[in-house]
């Protein structure tokens, strides 16, 4: 398959909000990601280092800098739609947050290689969550911006999310609640300040809290207006899933049906909403989409991140089809349902396979 012409994103946010709404191919569906790209063999090595602190600054940036102009390049030459910087000076989704978040001390720390959700590092709040140089989605969207191609979308995890390593001190975290949405208020503002097109709010744990019914979709959907609170001129996105490590859910309930009267609470307040939908018994509630405010579009991950199994491009464009009858062609994207950031470079063929497969599908609409 012959990669699509890519288009170099240097233009404001509002102009790429209209290239969102613009029909630019007859009835192709347009194509994203979720946030991280997978690693490149000569990188992944110097990309452990750095994250151990083994890196000098100006080693740091050049690596970061290279890792990312590789992940745009590979991601373009794809032919997807948007794409984003490759999210590397992440650690492992979240625990670089052990170093940008102040309040907390570790009293476990990871394991060394982890597997499952026990093996991640715990922590212990001991004053006032703060952040005091940011989370560095900002500080990382403005090096990645500079480098041939651009990069049309960044994320920033939410409040729960950062701080995942106290997940057990309920209470606590409910009183700093203020604090955390602040925190992810201002990494979001100083994107659109930068002038990113599309900013995304990635809160994976809401789709384990609404499947267990643990808090109402009203709670949770003033903790996502407070995120964007004054962020104007952006296209403002949110991924929700059920979580993912090792091919691995942390919610005990797998679906995402439960997840519409969320959607149904941030009419005005989110123009893209990107859910897993990979998992057949979500595709089984589909219909339930049907609800979703028509302000809203949907990026619909049917390619399963967390499987190596390889989609066909018929699986792929069948169910992307079966989508687009529920909330229209017009509303519809196509992406992984999660981010690729944890996985390994020997990975590479067969999620590049999958993303081939899914542009390929989109492309046939």
């Amino acid at each position: 398959m012959a990669p699509r012409a890519c288009v170099v994103y240097s233009c404001s946010a509002e102009c790429y909000y209209k290239i969102l709404r613009r029909k630019e191919r007859p009835m192709a569906l347009r194509t994203t990601v979720v946030g991280s790209w997978w690693k490149l063999h000569e990188h992944e090595e110097q990309l452990a280092r750095y994250h151990r602190g083994e890196l000098d600054p100006e080693e740091g940036e050049d690596l970061l800098n290279r890792a990312a102009a590789a992940a745009i390049d590979e991601q373009r030459a794809l032919g997807l739609d948007e794409w984003t910087g490759g999210e590397y000076f992440t650690d492992n989704f979240i625990d670089h947050m052990q170093r940008v978040l102040h309040g907390f001390e570790i009293d476990k720390p990871d394991e060394p290689d982890p597997f499952d959700y026990d093996d991640l590092a715990h922590a212990v709040i001991t004053a006032e969550l703060s952040a005091p140089r940011g989370l560095g989605y900002a500080a990382a969207y403005r090096r990645e911006s500079k480098l041939p191609g651009g990069v049309p979308k960044a994320t920033v995890v939410g409040p729960l999310e950062i701080t995942v390593h106290a997940q057990d001190q309920r209470e606590e975290l409910a009183r700093q609640m203020p604090n955390l949405v602040g925190i992810v208020n201002r990494e979001i503002r100083e994107l659109a300040d930068a002038g990113c097109p599309h900013v995304q709010l990635d809160v994976p744990f809401f789709g384990m809290i609404l499947n267990q019914g643990l808090m109402s979709p009203k709670d949770l959907a003033a903790i996502v207006a407070g995120c964007f609170e004054g962020v104007d001129g952006v296209t403002r996105g949110m991924h929700v899933c059920n979580g993912n490590f090792k091919g691995r859910p942390i919610s005990p309930i797998v679906r995402n049906a439960s997840w519409v009267p969320l959607l149904q609470e941030l009419d005005g307040v989110i123009d893209i909403a990107a859910l897993e939908c990979s998992y057949f018994a979500e595709y089984l509630e589909r219909e339930a989409f049907a609800a979703m405010q028509q302000s809203m579009g949907l990026a619909a991950g049917i390619v399963d991140e967390a499987s190596y199994g390889i989609e066909t491009v018929k699986k792929i464009r069948d169910r992307a089809a079966d989508w687009a009858r529920v909330v229209g062609e017009e509303r519809l994207w196509i992406s992984p349902s999660c981010g690729f950031g944890r996985h390994p470079a020997r990975s590479r063929p067969v999620l590049n396979a999958k993303m081939e497969h899914m542009v390929e599908a989109a492309a046939s609409f």
